[in-house]
């Protein structure tokens, strides 16, 4: 104590000179940030590069050790599990487990292109592989050159089951960000905030969760004549209903025209949201730490920043591209189930209907299988969605640009939605994660996952996209194993997908956890991009995530 006294004076007179002091710093650094804003997700970003050099002094001049420096950082991951934001009752179904997203990104590439790790890199691992808490989030980046040293640590890391590190790809993500106006220097150095979202580091407001457009209400209302199938209440115009509709092109028209009218709908809500930023929570503190806003004297929530975004979640690919494989194939291709039977059985549940709800199930290919064309049904609706928000410039002057993650708000996105075409059963919940298949119908293995994902366009994840899985511990058990599966890494990454993040457990454990959860208080769970203690997540989140597949070998 008396040595963290004698830090926090030298670190009130003057700039941190060794490692203890550097992270003591930092620390105070994110207690400041929460003091002033309330607010999830301020995220260290790489702190292996920013902490190195005052690591590598005090080792060269023989003042640390490495023993004492994990000893430093696990203290530092002590503290990040201090906090914790309150939400109120309805937040927190769209953030359950009340995540606080300090995330931390280790490897990747420097400025130069080069394999960048270092001591601190598997140091953190280490803390992660002690510690198994739900933070801070570490993420890894990955790129065709990551040293087989640090992804094989970080595999055993994963394979201990707290969910971490999650794995993004510098292949997918470095030219995309520079396509959305990201400088290459920047881009290179990307780091992660919150859960996924990717973020140039100290100069940029994001503002990450700007909105979620469930993409499912709007296929919904689209084929209800406009009305919502739980309520009956009108909630977009009459373009018609999926009996009246003589085409499956007739129907995209309709779609197309009902996005238009949401999108358009929403984002003066948050130009609303930006403006009470601004005239009621500047963050003066907070502009301070980020770079142009001091030179041009504006606060960040005014535009300050160098980089001024806003991602839009796009929910749900994998639900909506079952939904439409299912009416293009039966309804109109095949003409093997009517539309008014279709249309019927949807605003009454499938009661009575368990002959067709099978059908829509089973008889129709679902994303994540490598079925191309059920595939690109997805991905032709995010590419219209992500060309709709580009029409729109926020308030503070920057792009709005989407994500394909959910954080938890895929069960309280279900729970608004009525039945699908797909067979999914009312106010059920869609497809976990972002870019994931929903849970039960991906039956070809994980490679197969792999390449449905591939087919997203990189530009309709610059916020970020999320790909859970989740593999039994055995798989881990064996030098075999290790390698197969980083080698399933290294396919993730020549496939070019951005985001890939595992959760390590039993079904069996996730069943004695939801009837003893006594008993297993400790344990945590992958929920979307964030962990959290499967014990305090709600009893439709956790049957959700029992629910998701599981895989036993790549």
């Amino acid at each position: 104590l008396i040595k963290v006294a004698e830090i926090c004076k030298n670190i009130s007179q003057r700039p941190p000179q060794t490692f203890h002091e550097a992270v003591q710093a930092t620390w105070f650094l994110f207690v400041i940030l929460h003091m002033e804003s309330n607010a999830s997700s301020f995220s260290p970003g790489r702190l292996d590069k920013i902490l190195y050099p005052y690591y590598i002094k005090d080792i060269e001049n023989n003042i640390l050790t490495k023993d004492e420096a994990l000893e430093i950082i696990e203290c530092l991951w002590l503290k990040f599990n201090e906090i914790v934001y309150l939400r109120n009752q309805h937040s927190a179904k769209y953030f359950a487990g009340f995540p606080i997203g300090f995330n931390i990104a280790v490897g990747g590439v420097d400025e130069q292109g080069n394999d960048f790790s270092n001591d601190l890199s598997e140091l953190f691992l280490s803390a992660q592989e002690d510690l198994g808490l739900p933070q801070p989030n570490l993420s890894v980046r990955l790129h065709e050159k990551t040293n087989d040293k640090l992804l094989k640590h970080a595999i055993r890391v994963v394979a201990k089951g707290s969910g971490m590190p999650q794995f993004f790809n510098d292949k997918a993500i470095i030219k995309e960000m520079e396509n959305l106006g990201v400088t290459h220097q920047d881009a290179m150095n990307y780091a992660i905030v919150g859960c996924v979202e990717l973020t140039t580091q100290g100069n940029n407001l994001g503002w990450s969760d700007a909105a979620m457009f469930n993409m499912n209400k709007v296929l919904e209302l689209t084929l209800n004549h406009g009305r919502c199938l739980l309520t009956d209440k009108q909630m977009a115009p009459d373009f018609g209903s999926l009996s009246t509709y003589k085409t499956f092109a007739d129907l995209e028209i309709a779609l197309e025209q009902t996005m238009n009218y949401f999108v358009e709908k929403m984002i003066p809500c948050c130009e609303a949201v930006e403006k009470g930023h601004i005239a009621i929570l500047p963050t003066a503190f907070l502009s301070s730490v980020i770079d142009d806003c001091m030179e041009k004297g504006i606060d960040v929530t005014a535009g300050g920043a160098k980089y001024n975004l806003s991602g839009i979640q796009f929910i749900q690919v994998a639900n909506l591209a079952d939904s439409l494989a299912v009416i293009k194939q039966l309804v109109f291709d095949e003409q093997k189930v009517s539309a008014k039977v279709l249309e019927e059985a949807l605003k009454n549940n499938f009661a009575n209907q368990e002959i067709l709800c099978q059908k829509l199930l089973n008889h129709v290919p679902k994303y994540g299988n490598d079925i191309a064309w059920v595939d690109e049904l997805g991905v032709k609706w995010a590419r219209k969605f992500r060309a709709k928000l580009r029409e729109f410039t926020n308030y503070r002057g920057g792009a709005y640009h989407m994500g394909m993650y959910t954080v938890s708000a895929h069960v309280p996105m279900g729970e608004n939605l009525g039945a699908s075409t797909d067979g999914r059963l009312s106010q059920t919940p869609l497809a976990d994660g972002g870019m994931s298949a929903v849970y039960g119908r991906d039956l070809n293995g994980p490679t197969a996952v792999l390449k449905s994902v591939s087919r997203l366009d990189n530009n309709l994840t610059t916020n970020g996209g999320l790909l859970n899985m989740k593999f039994l511990p055995e798989f881990f058990q064996t030098q075999t194993g290790i390698d197969k599966f980083a080698n399933f890494l290294r396919t993730f990454v020549d496939l070019e997908i951005p985001h890939i993040q595992f959760n390590v457990v039993r079904r069996e454990d996730l069943l004695k956890a939801q009837k003893n959860p006594e008993q297993y208080s400790s344990l945590t769970v992958r929920v979307a991009g964030y962990t959290a203690y499967f014990t305090e997540l709600a009893g439709e989140l956790q049957n959700e995530i029992i629910a998701r597949t599981t895989y036993d070998n790549v």
